[in-house]
């Protein structure tokens, strides 16, 4: 009857003590001294001015805290925490870090019921059950640990918890944390004397939601149901290690509490789960982090950060970052920056960056920035560029939303008039497309393809002359042109080009290399003629200079002869001053 009474009694004083501990604790910035008069303004501007008052910043989940609901506030050098309770009626809990106070939602109270707390071999053990201070329901999954040992567990259908403890100093410490409660922490010793009082702890509050990586299809198949409900629990507490090592995320040094845990060295076996790294991490298989890196990052698989990287990450396949990059990013196959990027990224087949990137993108198949891109990217196949690309863009196929910087590739796509774009096709918005049909003195009818915009365009054409009572020649060849404005009505088009002849075999080189210089006079709108002396290099030089020269064609000589300034000496190069006249489209 008298245990009964003395364990009834214990168990009272917890949930007096439990339900005061966390105003027991001096804050410094919840303590500061503020003095806010106003009346029926929105909360949010409230708590702006508390934040230039004070010189930090709030954060919190802005679904949580109704910023437009009109409030009223007189408080008179009172500290930070009593004028928040007042504008928060209480359903709020406070924490601080670093420049930051976290209001984080939690209108409801709970308490821990200690029922034993024993030596049992080589561990401490302590149980008891969390209830609901208002309803006296017990709780279930919410996080029990210890702050020293970092052990943690969830608490069972019934709200009953049993943690077992090893190499613990004479104090206990045991925070409970679920969500939409109140935190509390209760410390007492091997004898169950309360102490009142708080000791120095590697703990700290990050600011954010880093929930993400574990609701990506890797965090649902990786991260076991316990463990999402620890993250959502603690949020964004985390606890300073040396060092933790992992078999697989559910086998590790601190158990659930790896998710909250931020180690300088960080050793996966297999896969780990770990809360962040400063410093090293490897793993056989794949790492995944909940939080930020600020390390070397190695795996034969993957490695997925649910915060921001600042770093070196090496994978096998895989990497993927949900916030920022500042550093390297290598993987045989696929890399990711859900934030911006800084740094260099390359992969075997494809680079992305969700937001701005600042750096290099290297890849085999493609490359992608939805921000803005300032930099180089290098792909096989297609590059891409959302927003302003600042640098150059290097592929099979380029595109830019708006190009300020240079484009070099067989296709280029952008849709801004500004930069510069070398391709054998290039599209702008507002740029120069032409299509034009001409005739000179050695081909009988010229089609050329002209992209770009007035300050550079590129040329395709393609060429033919056949008569009957001469040989045939076809011609196809690149050039470079630029658009000079004169009038209204009339252009000058200086052009460079280089042409292929085929004149019957594939036995000799025969190029001409050409300086085009038409007037084009617009007739109507998409319609306009052009003319205009050239001047023309001609070389023809056998594939095969071993092999007998069984070439015979004079057509070149043939058709340019009345108007050569350069006769061939033996050297095979001859030159011409020549002419074009022709049509020119759209």
């Amino acid at each position: 009857m008298f245990m009964n009474s003395q364990n009834t009694l214990i168990s009272l004083l917890f949930l007096i003590i439990s339900g005061i501990f966390s105003d027991a604790h001096a804050q410094s910035m919840l303590d500061t001294p503020i003095s806010i008069q106003a009346d029926k303004k929105p909360l949010g501007s409230i708590l702006e001015i508390m934040e230039q008052k004070g010189n930090f910043r709030f954060a919190y989940y802005s679904k949580l805290v109704a910023k437009d609901s009109v409030v009223s506030i007189h408080a008179d050098q009172s500290t930070i925490k009593e004028v928040l309770d007042q504008l928060l009626k209480n359903k709020y809990e406070y924490k601080e870090s670093k420049g930051f106070i976290i209001l984080r939602y939690a209108p409801l109270e709970l308490a821990l019921v200690l029922e034993k707390n024993s030596v049992v071999g080589e561990h401490q053990v302590v149980n008891g059950y969390i209830m609901d201070v208002q309803t006296n329901k017990r709780i279930e999954n919410a996080s029990v640990y210890e702050r020293n040992a970092l052990q943690s567990t969830l608490t069972d259908k019934e709200g009953f918890f049993e943690l077992k403890l090893k190499n613990i100093p004479q104090t206990i410490e045991l925070t409970v944390v679920k969500e939409n409660y109140k935190t509390i922490t209760t410390i007492f010793l091997s004898e169950i004397k309360i102490q009142m009082g708080a000791r120095k702890s590697n703990e700290d509050y990050v600011d954010g939601d880093f929930s993400a990586v574990e609701r990506s299809g890797i965090g649902r198949f990786f991260i076991s149901s316990k463990q999402k409900i620890q993250s959502l629990n603690l949020g964004g507490l985390i606890s300073e290690v040396p060092v933790q090592a992992s078999l697989i995320p559910s086998l590790s040094t601190r158990g659930m509490m790896n998710s909250q845990i931020n180690s300088s060295f960080s050793l996966n076996l297999l896969g780990g789960y770990t809360g962040g790294v400063r410093g090293v991490e490897m793993a056989g298989l794949y790492n995944i982090n909940r939080m930020n890196v600020h390390a070397l990052q190695m795996a034969g698989l993957f490695n997925t950060v649910g915060g921001s990287v600042k770093g070196v990450q090496l994978a096998g396949i895989y990497n993927n970052v949900f916030g920022d990059l500042n550093g390297l990013q290598m993987s045989g196959i696929h890399n990711s920056v859900k934030g911006s990027h800084i740094g260099l990224q390359i992969s075997g087949i494809y680079n992305h960056t969700q937001q701005d990137s600042k750096g290099i993108q290297i890849a085999a198949i493609y490359n992608n920035v939805n921000g803005s891109q300032n930099g180089l990217q290098i792909s096989g196949i297609y590059n891409a560029g959302h927003q302003k690309v600042r640098g150059m863009q290097i592929a099979a196929l380029n595109y830019a939303k708006e190009l300020d910087g240079v484009q070099i590739g067989l296709v280029n796509i952008t849709g801004s008039p500004s930069g510069y774009s070398f391709g054998l096709l290039n599209f702008k918005k507002g740029g120069y497309q032409k299509f034009s049909v001409t005739r000179n003195e050695i081909s009988d009818i010229n089609l050329a393809i002209k992209t770009g915009d007035n300050k550079l365009y590129t040329i395709l054409m393609a060429g033919k002359s056949e008569r009957t009572n001469e040989e045939k020649l076809t011609s196809f060849g690149f050039g470079l042109g630029k658009n000079i404005p004169l009038g209204n009505r009339l252009t000058y088009n200086p052009e460079i080009s280089i042409q292929y002849l085929y004149l019957g075999n594939w036995d000799r080189y025969n190029f001409v290399y050409k300086f085009d210089s038409p007037f084009t006079f617009r007739i109507f709108k998409g319609v306009a003629i052009s003319g205009g002396p050239s001047f023309n290099l001609y070389s023809s030089e056998r594939r095969d200079k071993n092999s007998p020269d069984i070439n015979n064609s004079t057509f070149v000589q043939n058709r340019t002869k009345r108007y050569n300034v350069i006769k061939d000496n033996g050297n095979g190069i001859t030159g011409w001053v020549g002419w074009s006249f022709g049509l020119t489209l759209f």
